[in-house]
């Protein structure tokens, strides 16, 4: 089965003095003979940009079926009430731990998490498996317990992994080092050296697509965001 990715939204890490109002990546994943797939849906200040990136697409929020989340932080998972009629994949351990988040972790969401509880939910709780031929999930603590990204191998034989916060930035990879750990167990350090090994291309949750080359893993262009102040 021939599977492709296009980002919809590139994930960047911006903040401000008192706070954060970084863009997670939004991917698109299409599968010969299947629905599409969305991996994360963003945040409030990405909803026009996943919007007409799915119109340039030739798709509209009712027919993505499948949206795959990595996490439950807001700003992957806010976004997911503009696709009614998705499936929503997340992990079991991620659920359980949206409900009652490390102290420390102010990302979750209780009124989303409302939200869900009312949606029809598919909770994994594999370490592994695919969710189509050919394109499979994978159990990535760290960032938070219940992480999961998901990976395939291109036509071309290139392994590619959407990693989500599994794998923030370049530095992240690049050190084995999350820059936020809220998992107690302190897994993040083996979930990107699995990132490493076993990927020539990693999609992060807040930075542009890498690819892995002989001199390193290396990426195209940076992030750019327009801002328009009145």
């Amino acid at each position: 089965m021939s599977i492709t990715h296009t980002v919809l939204v590139e994930g960047n890490s911006l903040r401000f003095k008192e706070g954060f109002f970084g863009f997670s990546t939004v991917v698109l994943l299409r599968a010969s003979g299947h629905d599409p797939v969305l991996f994360d849906t963003g945040h409030h200040c990405t909803r026009l940009q996943v919007l007409k990136a799915l119109q340039q697409e030739g798709l509209t929020p009712e027919s993505i079926r499948t949206v795959f989340l990595s996490h439950l932080h807001f700003d992957h998972a806010n976004n997911a009430d503009l696709f009614p009629n998705a499936t929503i994949y997340v992990g079991a351990a991620e659920w359980d731990y949206a409900w009652h988040p490390a102290a420390e972790d102010p990302f979750c969401s209780i009124g989303m998490n409302t939200y869900f509880a009312q949606r029809k939910l598919e909770l994994l709780h594999d370490e592994e498996g695919e969710l189509l031929p050919g394109l499979h999930y994978r159990h990535a603590p760290g960032h938070t317990p219940g992480s999961y990204l998901l990976y395939y191998t291109q036509d071309t034989g290139q392994r590619v992994v959407i990693a989500g916060d599994a794998c923030k930035t370049y530095r992240e990879l690049a050190q084995a080092t999350s820059a936020s750990e809220f998992d107690p167990a302190h897994r993040s350090a083996s979930t990107l050296r699995w990132i490493a090994d076993h990927a020539d291309v990693v999609v992060p949750g807040h930075y542009p697509e890498l690819r892995r080359t002989p001199a390193g893993w290396v990426w195209d262009e940076p992030t750019r965001l327009e801002l328009i102040v009145r």
